[in-house]
């Protein structure tokens, strides 16, 4: 049984989160290019993949996928803003994401755009997906979802049980952001990050790891004609990547020394990855490089322009941007013809060897972009395989 306990723990300079602390639950060759990238060649349907030829480890202890659900609920909840959606719709979609879901045999699925009420509404919408999933791969998965932010959307897991045994979750809500400029109002999270603890079993041997996976949704450029300082929200999402990354920094110190654990950070930026708040996110720069004497200002489209010698030494690294055969790929989004990588899954770099294609294959990284078929999502999925 899930309890919900208010924690005062460390305010960090930003405020303080909610823990929602929870009991303990319960190989084909990779081609390259499969899964692809967006356009109208993908290969979604090949079959599933686990593991890299070569790899000594052999098959992948862990896949974990990041999928921006847009706006999935139950058929009650999508009709209040879609009337005209149906029953039919609702099962297409199921089964189109249960189609991303099992190419690569995602194990862990962070998820975005869950609408409910409330957290129990949250899990029982998604056990449609569960049920798909079950009737396609005949595992079991379980539902985990943190409390809705704005717009009624909530971030969530599904948790295979025959891989995970989820150790506690926790909830960024009630976080105090902090601020770019002094005078402004105080601001929360829009959407609040979602955390689970995970115990994973090597597939090969008895060695146990413990998996931290942070799921973050910033917010969209939705309605950026009211923004005042005409960047669509960049700045708010400025202030959301410092007080995330804060966080993060603080809580796992112990995946940022060493890799004893492993830290995962994905989500949805709802930005591009070269612009402030993507840097901020990453820590190459920080929310003070953009105030006063920082030395650093926002460009009209969100890029960060700064004086020579600001940057930091990164703190979080993408696995899915890195890859040199993902790269090639448009982006995760596309809005008017134009593409965008809003969707990344990032580690530290004390973590990054586990995502390594082998054990001597150092920045080679196996992860990848499913956006196939394209009734799943606006949003493609990403995903990346953990070995060790």
């Amino acid at each position: 049984m899930q309890r919900l306990m208010t924690s005062a723990v460390a305010r960090l300079g930003i405020g303080i989160f909610s823990l929602l602390a929870s009991g303990a639950a319960g190989a084909e060759p990779k081609a390259a290019a499969v899964p692809s990238g967006p356009g109208p060649n993908l290969v979604a349907a090949s079959g599933p993949v686990d593991v890299v030829a070569g790899d000594p480890r052999g098959p992948a202890d862990l896949t974990i996928c990041s999928q921006n659900l847009k706006l999935f609920g139950t058929l009650d909840e999508v009709k209040r803003r879609n009337p005209r959606f149906t029953e039919g719709e609702l099962r297409q979609k199921v089964d189109d994401l249960v189609r991303r879901f099992h190419v690569v045999r995602c194990d862990v699925i962070a998820l975005q755009e869950v609408l409910a009420k409330n957290q129990a509404e949250g899990e029982a919408a998604l056990k449609p997906l569960i049920e798909a999933l079950r009737a396609r791969s005949g595992r079991s998965f379980e539902a985990r979802v943190g409390p809705p932010g704005d717009g009624g959307m909530a971030l969530g897991f599904l948790v295979a049980q025959d891989r995970a045994s989820v150790l506690n979750m926790l909830s960024y809500a009630r976080v105090e952001l902090p601020k770019l400029t002094p005078k402004q109002r105080p601001r929360i999270f829009s959407r609040t990050p979602l955390e689970v603890q995970l115990s994973v079993k090597s597939r090969e041997g008895d060695l146990t790891k413990v998996v931290t996976v942070v799921n973050f949704h910033l917010k969209s450029k939705r309605g950026g004609e009211g923004d005042p300082t005409g960047l669509e929200w960049e700045t708010f999402r400025m202030e959301m990547a410092e007080g995330f990354r804060k966080i993060i920094e603080v809580r796992h110190q112990d995946a940022f020394a060493s890799g004893s654990s492993i830290l995962v950070v994905l989500g949805d930026r709802n930005s591009d990855f070269d612009v402030a708040s993507a840097k901020i996110l990453e820590g190459s720069l920080n929310l003070a490089s953009f105030q006063q004497e920082g030395g650093c200002r926002v460009s009209k489209r969100g890029v960060p322009v700064c004086q020579s010698g600001k940057s930091m030494p990164q703190r979080l690294f993408s696995v899915v941007t890195s890859n040199s055969e993902v790269a090639t790929y448009p982006g995760t989004f596309e809005y008017k013809g134009e593409y965008s990588w809003l969707d990344d899954i990032l580690m530290p770099a004390e973590s990054l060897p586990y995502a390594w294609v082998s054990p001597s294959s150092e920045a080679k990284y196996n992860s990848g972009v499913v956006s196939q078929p394209q009734g799943a999502s606006d949003h493609s999925m990403v995903w990346a395989k953990l070995n060790w």
